[in-house]
């Protein structure tokens, strides 16, 4: 099988961070290839960032999408998730989605540990969209941005380590989603230190996305995730209008 792992962001360092964590869980003969739009934000941390990446992740699908089995979205806001199961049969994952269910599997309660205060709006969000407030015990915050995490690992896993453990005291998770792609290298330190089960959104995304494929199964083009309706779009890509001047 062959799976496309993107990166919505543009920063080069933390896609190869990103692809390494994908291949390092992949089974043999899984063929992973990751790569980052060709346009966007360095790190998404708002709404704002959060719209553009959506938009360049999807044309990013449809280049690629007849290409690959299924795809990974390897960011923590989801960006674009659903609109790219429009444009594809194939399963597209979202590592946010991913982590959360995986955690439902694990423990009654998951935290999700994150970046700066602002994203975590963006989490709870997501946390919503895929029905899961329920079983969320909080969102917290490191403190720290996307890119800080990506330059200085180590006082990352102090904040996340720090954060950690209120969720688990204060909170009670009963295990830990880390809330940025970027964090994904830190989950075996962390999870040492809190003694609970600590997920890696890319990790989960995969091997779920592995299940999904070996069972044969492919999106549902019913409702939801039907073909985008055919359509004029001015003004847009040429790539987003070939999605909707070959609809049926």
């Amino acid at each position: 099988m062959k799976i496309l792992v993107i990166n919505p962001n543009t920063t080069a360092a933390m896609t190869e961070s990103i692809g390494a964590i994908a291949k390092k869980y992949a089974a043999p003969g899984t063929e992973i290839t990751v790569c980052s739009p060709e346009w966007g934000p360095r790190s998404i941390e708002g709404h704002f960032e959060e719209q553009i990446a959506a938009l360049a992740t999807i044309e990013t699908v449809v280049r690629y999408r007849d290409d690959f089995d299924g795809f990974v979205i390897a960011c923590y806001g989801d960006p674009g998730v659903n609109a790219c199961r429009e444009v594809t049969d194939k399963p597209v994952l979202g590592i946010a989605e991913a982590s959360m269910h995986t955690a439902c599997l694990l423990g009654h309660k998951f935290s999700v540990v994150t970046v700066i205060e602002r994203a975590c709006a963006l989490i709870e969000d997501g946390v919503k969209r895929v029905g899961l407030s329920d079983r969320c015990a909080s969102i917290r915050s490191t403190g720290m941005s996307v890119l800080e995490i990506e330059e200085n690992p180590q006082q990352a896993v102090v904040q996340m380590v720090e954060q950690g453990r209120l969720a688990i005291r204060d909170d009670g998770a009963e295990v830990i989603c880390l809330g940025c792609a970027g964090m994904g290298p830190l989950d075996d330190q962390l999870e040492e230190q809190l003694g609970v089960p600590v997920l890696d959104g890319t990790a989960c995304a995969v091997k779920m996305l592995e299940g999904i494929l070996a069972y044969g199964k492919s999106t549902s083009k019913v409702r939801a995730f039907a073909w985008p309706e055919k359509k004029e779009l001015p003004g847009c890509s040429p790539l987003l209008q070939s999605v909707t001047s070959s609809a049926d």
